[in-house]
């Protein structure tokens, strides 16, 4: 009797171990602050389907937005992601060492990293061609439909590198942005903005949409081959 306890006891202890891994097998990534027009979730095999606010959303999860579309992602610490209009992301899962929480396909997104109780935050996200880094910081990414990538910063500081080449990086201060191209080997230099890239001035992430949902993705930071403010070539 004593020995048949105890061996409950175990299996009972090993099946509330597993519960989690089961019943939520790529755990909730974040949640929906704000959605604005048709917001496209693509979850594994299934057929897309609208989001809406406070809609919780996993890591593997893709989100699309149209050209009359935006929203914001609250991440668990308190992070937040704003997707802009004609914009494709996927939610990524944070695992050991690597902290990847995104990649953007396609798009504008604007970031903003809380700090952990005050310490820096380290995140990182991907592009077609790019690995941006980051540690409690505001800063813009717009790719594309060649992949490549232009990233900006407001607040904080930013390593942005090549994705082929990840020892190829440089570190990006308030003000300023640099490109990552496609079949380029090394971001460009860093340059100062002449004009804020998109998410980068007048916003407010706690309240107000400014200037979401105005136009495109290309047109709201991209400009004409992604200019989005910044001097030099684009080639």
């Amino acid at each position: 009797m004593t020995r048949t306890y105890f061996n409950l006891t175990v299996l009972l202890v090993l099946l509330l171990v597993a519960l989690p891994m089961w019943a939520a097998p790529n755990g909730v990534q974040g949640q929906m602050a704000a959605v604005k027009g048709n917001v496209s979730l693509v979850r594994g095999q299934a057929s897309p389907v609208l989001l809406h606010k406070h809609d919780t959303v996993e890591a593997g999860d893709e989100i699309l937005t149209d050209h009359k579309s935006s929203a914001i992602i609250q991440m668990p610490d308190g992070s937040t992601v704003r997707i802009y209009p004609d914009s494709h992301v996927v939610l990524r899962t944070e695992t050991g060492s690597w902290k990847e929480f995104l990649h953007v396909f396609l798009g504008t997104v604007r970031v903003q990293i809380e700090k952990l109780s005050g310490r820096p935050n380290p995140k990182s996200m991907t592009t077609p061609t790019a690995i941006i880094a980051v540690r409690g910081t505001i800063f813009s990414v717009s790719v594309d439909q060649t992949g490549d990538t232009q990233v900006g910063v407001g607040e904080g500081l930013v390593s942005v590198a090549s994705l082929l080449q990840p020892q190829n990086e440089v570190l990006l201060k308030p003000g300023q942005s640099c490109w990552m191209r496609h079949g380029q080997q090394r971001p460009t230099q860093p340059q100062m903005m002449t004009q804020p890239m998109a998410g980068l001035s007048g916003m407010n992430m706690q309240g107000g949409w400014g200037d979401m949902g105005m136009g495109t993705g290309r047109s709201s930071g991209m400009g004409s081959k992604g200019g989005m403010g910044q001097t030099g070539p684009h080639k």
